[in-house]
């Protein structure tokens, strides 16, 4: 048995002894956007003043046992949401515990929520959560439970994580291809040793971390402000968030930080996770679009593969977003899903009503004009792997 509370004070969690910080990265189960690194920065980077509404499953010897960091919504006192949303992109959202309780945990969470839904200090009608698997089984059992408790659980997917699964050696991968797309690997993994002037830098300090981030932010800005996009970095607390997680990373050595230079000038850049789950989570890059001659972005690419054959690793985690390399390497995709769970209260059903009428009014105009819909899933018919 599992008993929940709610704690407003993230500090009594990750800023108290060390070993409580340690316990949170082995609940995570190596998946950096549950870690403490990742969530902590980004409260420090984006919290405005809003509320943590953080559940803290204990056991029988009140030993912290499952975490589910959430907050308040800043003008929405009855809405709550999951730490790492907004453009920051924090994908495997779920209850953060050992795979051997989670599920016993999620279901007391979900219950704990259903039973202080109108007490004073804990009351809430709706709550956002972002990026969850749709192969999690953990929140599969969350949303069920909140089913049962007469709350809504509407699920819906505009994209997929894409998992890359190794072999047992590089050539052995290399193997599987045709001649041509063999051939092209090889000459984009000798590319860095065969072109004069070019060369492959792997951040192994705070300083060098630093610069490396900053020629990452420079490249994929300029890479998304040339299409008229604002990019995922045009926010200094993105910028300064992003700093953060690397140096933090680096330190606990997860760290795969790599740029390729030309002539000294920064014309590819890759940050990437090492974790202890088996996976490397590549989870942001740039490249010089003036260099594509040299074709940085597909060199790193290749690079990144080699790397984590070469690391022993199940696989490269190219998280979300469905850019056609990622299909074309065949990594296997994972619809990510969007979770927006209402609470069995009058009120709170009667707003939920008309937002699933906007709802459907903004599906009928994507249609209307040729535009994709979003996929709204039934989590419990939904495909499951052993994945996670």
């Amino acid at each position: 048995m599992f008993s929940i509370e709610r704690t407003d004070h993230l500090a009594t969690i990750v800023s108290g002894a060390d070993s409580s910080r340690e316990l949170w990265n082995s609940l995570a189960d190596g998946v950096p956007f549950r870690e403490p690194s990742w969530l902590e920065s980004w409260w420090e980077s984006f919290s405005n003043g809003q509320e943590p509404y953080i559940l803290i499953a204990r056991d029988a010897s009140r030993q912290i046992c499952g975490l589910l960091p959430l907050y308040r919504k800043s003008g929405s006192p009855r809405v709550l949401c999951s730490f790492g949303n907004n453009n920051v992109c924090s994908d495997f959202v779920s209850v953060i515990a050992k795979p051997e309780n989670a599920k016993e945990i999620a279901k007391a969470m979900a219950n704990f929520l259903i039973d202080q839904m109108n007490d004073s200090n804990d009351s809430w009608d709706l709550i956002e959560m972002d990026g969850i698997s749709e192969n999690d089984e953990v929140m599969k059992t969350f949303a069920a439970e909140l089913g049962k408790r007469s709350a809504i659980v509407h699920a819906q997917s505009r994209m997929h994580t894409w998992l890359f699964e190794c072999q047992a050696t590089w050539d052995d991968w290399l193997q599987k291809l045709s001649r041509r797309t063999r051939r092209k690997h090889h000459l984009l993994e000798s590319r860095v040793e065969d072109t004069d002037g070019m060369e492959l830098v792997v951040a192994s300090n705070h300083d060098e971390v630093t610069a490396l981030i900053d020629g990452l932010i420079d490249l994929h800005q300029r890479r998304w402000n040339a299409v008229g996009e604002p990019g995922s970095y045009a926010d200094p607390k993105m910028r300064s968030f992003i700093q953060q997680v690397a140096k933090h990373w680096h330190d606990r050595n997860r760290l795969h930080l790599v740029a390729i230079l030309m002539d000294g000038k920064t014309i590819g850049n890759a940050l990437n996770y090492r974790s202890d789950d088996g996976c490397l989570y590549v989870y942001s890059t740039g490249y010089d679009i003036e260099a594509s001659k040299l074709e940085p972005g597909r060199v790193l690419t290749t690079k990144t593969l080699k790397y984590a054959h070469e690391q022993k690793m199940k696989g490269v985690e190219f998280l979300r977003g469905d850019e056609a390399y990622k299909k074309m390497l065949g990594a296997v995709p994972t619809r990510l899903l969007e979770y927006r769970i209402v609470a069995p209260r009058l009120w709170a059903k009667l707003s939920h009503a008309a937002w699933a009428t906007q709802f459907e009014l903004k599906q009928w105009v994507r249609r209307r004009t040729g535009r994709e819909t979003l996929e709204v899933v039934d989590i419990a018919s939904s495909s499951v792997s052993p994945r996670r």
